[in-house]
């Protein structure tokens, strides 16, 4: 059940927050430019230009293959042809849609900066600043803008989300405690290459919306990234980064029964931790590479205080390296106050907007609380 503006208002800081949003953040959507003549005509064009694209390197690598004859020559061609062809028909298709990537590219950014506008508007009597593209623009959108064939708009767009970016750390420690590679396969190698493939394989989430600030004290860095599931909906993670309470100097990790376990970039070995308590064992697993560490992270306060924050949901965590890190994941976009491609907003994802970030808050609040962290002023977000 969704939040009421009655409820939201009863959260520390959102008091006004309804009256607020009348007469301050309206106004500036009121600016946003929305495509009326068909929602989703940016998407289409993009996916069926790039599918064109796709269909035509694979029909003429085929031919290739078909009509060419098998040797060391092919074998040699075949290994340059790849790549390259691939390339080329990328190349041709962003030149060939340049003018409609241009238009969802200014358009999109205009929205990004109005979006941000009104977000800090919201997060402004919270003390939490907003951050619209935690990490900056996605690592394939900024090799791709390099490529000298790529159109400038790509360029632009790369500088924007680089502009628009910010909490580069909390980006990190989430990146290395492996949350971001939920539907990657553990692959074996040196260290060296699985460190390379887990920030290949994390720079490829969308991260978004991200906020960073203190709660009683106690600094917090939290921003949602988006799962893509073939034939699904997408799924959303809310992570939120804390300070562990205690130094760290093995990794240990928690997920809900009915979730999957994170996965371990480096690939420590971790034994199922035993707590005790029947009713954490009904809603939770434990594992850890240090037993003792895990006990005094976990001890019977903190267990008493996590039960309570089952609610049957999708939930993981990770400790390491002095933090802690918390997944809650599901398939509600949270924070969608303007749909970026379109330009659609309304007065529900304003309320829907303040009623995310109440929850989520209250979350950092809950977790805080749960494993008994210090709460100090003037600590700075990770």
């Amino acid at each position: 059940m969704t939040k009421g503006w009655d409820e939201i208002e009863s959260h520390a800081g959102f008091a006004g927050a309804q009256a607020r949003s009348e007469a301050e953040l309206r106004p500036l959507l009121d600016k946003v430019k929305v495509d009326s003549i068909d929602p989703a005509r940016q998407t289409k064009i993009i996916s069926r230009a790039m599918t064109m694209a796709f269909f035509a390197f694979g029909g003429t690598f085929f031919a290739l293959e078909l009509f060419l004859p098998n040797g060391a020559v092919w074998e040699f061609m075949r290994f340059l042809l790849f790549p390259v062809l691939f390339i080329a028909y990328m190349a041709i298709a962003l030149f060939l849609m340049r003018g409609q990537l241009a238009k969802l590219v200014v358009e999109a950014q205009a929205r990004v900066g109005i979006k941000g506008e009104v977000m800090n508007r919201i997060t402004a009597p919270l003390g939490v600043r907003y951050v619209p593209a935690p990490g900056g623009a996605p690592k394939g959108l900024e090799w791709l803008a390099k490529q000298s064939w790529a159109p400038a708009i790509l360029r632009d767009a790369a500088a924007s989300l680089n502009a628009a970016g910010g909490m580069d750390g909390a980006v990190a420690i989430v990146r290395d405690s492996g949350l971001l590679l939920e539907g990657y396969s553990y692959i074996s190698g040196t260290p060296e290459q699985k460190a390379k493939f887990n920030e290949q394989a994390s720079s490829m989430r969308h991260v978004e919306d991200g906020f960073e600030g203190t709660r009683g004290g106690l600094a917090f860095s939290m921003f949602e990234w988006i799962e893509s599931v073939e034939d699904a909906p997408n799924i959303y993670h809310l992570v939120i980064v804390l300070a562990a309470p205690l130094r760290l100097h093995g990794v240990t990790q928690l997920r809900a029964r009915k979730y999957v376990w994170p996965q371990d970039p480096n690939g420590t070995p971790l034994e199922d931790v035993d707590l005790g308590p029947k009713a954490f064992d009904a809603l939770y697993r434990l594992r850890a590479s240090d037993q003792v560490e895990a006990r005094a992270l976990f001890n019977p306060a903190v267990i008493e205080r996590i039960i309570a924050l089952a609610h049957g949901g999708k939930f993981r965590a990770v400790a390491r390296q002095q933090h802690l890190v918390f997944d809650f994941a599901n398939e509600a976009n949270r924070f969608h106050l303007i749909d970026l491609i379109t330009g659609e907003w309304s007065d529900e994802t304003i309320r829907q907007t303040h009623a995310d970030l109440a929850e989520a808050l209250a979350l950092v609040d809950a977790l805080g609380h749960a494993f008994m962290l210090a709460r100090k002023s003037g600590t700075s977000a990770p």
